[in-house]
């Protein structure tokens, strides 16, 4: 049952091997939400290290290879009257902190869709033609019930939410398609195993799996808590000779271009 404490909010993380944003994440939300669960979903890495060192966090583990049953055994242990769903590569800017508490104050609204910069190859590009443009936004801010699931092992679904739906003009930075092409297919086998599908194969070149994507020009700055170590992290990966990673020049317009 939902917390009697009215407006308080829970954010609920799924997370596998993701210590290299997750921190930078929860920093994003850590003072705009009241509890933190993070399911890991058996890391191998320093992600439930990264987890513990936040007080709010209550980490759980569950190594099952289905997406909405660990969403739905997180959405659990979620005692408040909302949740946030939000993924550990994903970065909210620090307006969160100021515009949430008022959006949970809004008894006509069941849940609320946040908009995201879809970063592609690079912290300098994106797939988005606009700011808000409508394939880049998703339910995030949810009024708990029991009627909420998740459904569908990969690419699951949010079900059950009510009807009363608006837009809660916050923006967060999907840094996933920034991480190495070689992480990128291994987790799109996994989709295609999960999902009955057959995107990629054995002999599927991690290089070339994203270079027909069009790539708009990202042009606002990265979220405060991410900003100092991505700008850092492109002037290593431009020096390097990583043409996506030289800052962009001002003639460039916002049109797709390839690289």
């Amino acid at each position: 049952m939902p917390n009697s404490r009215r407006n308080s909010i829970t954010a609920v993380y799924i997370v596998k091997n993701e210590e290299e944003y997750l921190p930078f994440s929860i920093k994003s939300i850590y003072n705009a939400v009241d509890k933190i669960i993070v399911l890991d979903n058996g890391s191998t890495d320093q992600t439930p290290l990264i987890a513990k060192e936040f007080a709010k966090v209550q980490l759980l583990f569950d190594e099952r290879e289905n997406f909405s049953y660990l969403r739905n055994k997180a959405l659990q242990k979620v005692d408040t009257e909302w949740f946030l769903w939000v993924d550990a590569d994903e970065v909210y800017y620090r307006d969160i902190e100021e515009k949430l508490p008022v959006l949970l104050q809004n008894k006509k609204v069941d849940c609320y869709y946040c908009w995201f910069y879809h970063l592609m190859r690079s912290y300098y590009y994106m797939q988005n033609i606009s700011d808000k443009d409508g394939r880049y936004k998703r339910i995030s801010i949810v009024r708990n019930s029991p009627n909420i699931r998740f459904k569908g092992a990969v690419h699951e679904r949010l079900t059950g939410c009510g009807k009363n739906q608006a837009d809660s003009d916050l923006f967060f930075v999907h840094y996933s398609y920034t991480k190495p092409p070689e992480v990128i297919l291994e987790h799109w086998k996994q989709y295609d195993r999960l999902g009955g599908t057959n995107t990629v194969d054995e002999n599927t070149d991690p290089q070339k799996l994203l270079v027909d994507r069009p790539l708009y020009p990202f042009r606002r700055e990265h979220p405060e808590v991410i900003r100092d170590y991505v700008h850092k992290k492109a002037e290593i990966l431009a020096s390097q000779g990583n043409k996506l990673y030289q800052k962009l020049p001002p003639e460039v317009e916002a049109e797709g271009i390839k690289l």
